[in-house]
């Protein structure tokens, strides 16, 4: 990773969403922040890594992957083509086996696929948060992570876990504590309860799945006689660190609570078609209404890909095809991966954005692939959305470093592999099964 400043020359930038792409721009990161924009050579602009864009690279904002499971890469392919609940049972026996080793590379294939396709940071719900950190911190993204309280727990022991690893991690300028809550369905509701009022406590957000489901919702609605994010209101579980993942099956008076209460909906399309999830996220809607909308890839166990520019353009597509109607465009998909998700993650003001005073996250993009041309600044945020999935950084910047480059393309590229071969080792190792039963997490916590 490089520390020195970097300063991208004559470039087109586009600084955030929705936003006017400038032309033959500079830009000077120095300490982690963004220090200068426009077209001349601030001082000290030589002194450091100088990338000069040319007339096939375009400068924008890190994507942040709001949901997802990273180590689930070794669960890519495994069993694809079932709907949820049995897809679930496989799953399980996997996980049942795994341990931090087949987690730790299961994060770093994540993490190197992620920076390829242009995202900064994730927000991870899994096992073994320690072995996601650790690869993240290796590599130099941003992660927001902790033990996910599922099972047969003790749901005191395991909100106390979670809330001793977020104490633990606190302070790091990359990595940071979740308190993650599977579902109303895979946890106790005391741990939903209490696991927000601990994450209130500490200032990080409380992430859990929320009405992913048509079965879900009628399940909570027989039990409780409330809907899912109902009953999250109910037991004081909604506010504004709440982050409430899938959200396909909410009601429009839930939709009220989730903007009263200040709460962040995650969309992840990919996954939730390929699972059969159907339903209807309220994506125009929930922004209309100045809720805060993030975008997830989910796991590549269910979506496949990690790649942020596919799931905009399927987000886009979703859209459409459930309004019948354009309303979704390109910019409201590009505002939820890049601010919406920043601030579903709690990350530094500005994430998300190029302006003066943000954190040094931007992304040098090739834009040279055919898919992706012709290309001007009035098409720009259009390739970005629609005709990006074979762009590649040439430079990723996180927090002002360089943490991939042509220097070390190959080499990433080689640890990657060395990691799936070893991932597929051990699922040649373990062969398939089904199991009914859930993981218990986290396992101090369980009965």
């Amino acid at each position: 990773m490089v520390d020195d400043p970097v300063f991208l020359k004559n470039c087109l930038v586009l600084p955030c969403a929705g936003c006017e792409p400038s032309a033959r721009t500079n830009i000077l990161v120095d300490d982690r922040e963004i220090r200068y924009i426009g077209d001349s050579e601030p001082p000290g602009a030589r002194s450091g890594y100088v990338v000069e864009c040319g007339r096939r690279h375009v400068v924008i904002p890190c994507f942040y992957n709001a949901h997802t499971h990273a180590a689930m890469t070794l669960l890519r392919g495994y069993y694809g083509d079932a709907e949820l609940h049995e897809w679930l049972r496989h799953m399980w026996w996997v996980e049942k086996h795994m341990g931090p080793g087949e987690a730790y590379l299961g994060s770093k294939l994540a993490v190197i696929e992620m920076l390829f396709s242009a995202t900064c940071g994730f927000m991870d719900m899994y096992f073994f948060p320690d072995e996601a950190a650790r690869a993240a911190r290796e590599l130099g993204v941003r992660a927001r992570l902790g033990p996910v309280i599922m099972g047969r727990v003790d749901p005191w022991r395991a909100v106390e876990a979670a809330a001793a690893y977020a104490k633990r991690i606190s302070g790091d300028d990359l990595v940071g504590g979740v308190i993650n809550v599977h579902s109303i369905y895979a946890a106790p509701l005391e741990a939903v309860r209490e696991g927000h009022r601990v994450a209130q406590e500490l200032g990080i957000p409380f992430h859990i799945h929320v009405s992913e489901t048509r079965r879900e919702v009628y399940e909570a609605k027989k039990r409780y006689g409330l809907f899912p994010v109902q009953l999250l209101d109910k037991l004081g579980a909604l506010s504004k660190v709440s982050v409430l993942v899938h959200a396909g099956w909410i009601a429009s008076w839930e939709l009220g609570l989730v903007k009263e209460k200040g709460a962040s909906l995650v969309h992840c399309p990919a996954s939730n078609m390929k699972l059969a999830t159907a339903g209807h996220f309220p994506l125009y809607e929930a922004m209309e209404s100045g809720i805060n909308v993030a975008l997830g890839t989910d796991g590549a166990a269910s979506n496949d890909s990690l790649n942020m520019f596919s799931e905009m353009k399927t987000a886009v597509l979703m859209q459409r095809h459930s309004y019948w109607d354009t309303r979704v465009r390109a910019k409201h998909v590009l505002r939820a991966a890049t601010t919406g998700s920043a601030k579903a993650m709690m990350l530094p003001s500005g994430a998300g954005t190029i302006r003066i005073g943000a954190p040094g996250d931007l992304v040098v993009l090739d834009v040279s692939n055919p898919s992706s041309q012709p290309l001007r600044r009035d098409n720009l945020e259009q390739i970005l959305v629609y005709s990006c999935e074979k762009c590649t950084p040439s430079h990723v910047l996180v927090g002002g470093r360089i943490v991939l480059s042509p220097e070390n393309r190959e080499k990433l590229l080689e640890e990657a592999a060395r990691a799936a071969d070893e991932l597929s080792k051990f699922i040649e190792k373990i062969g398939p099964g089904e199991t009914s039963e859930p993981p218990c997490s986290p396992r101090e916590a369980c009965s």
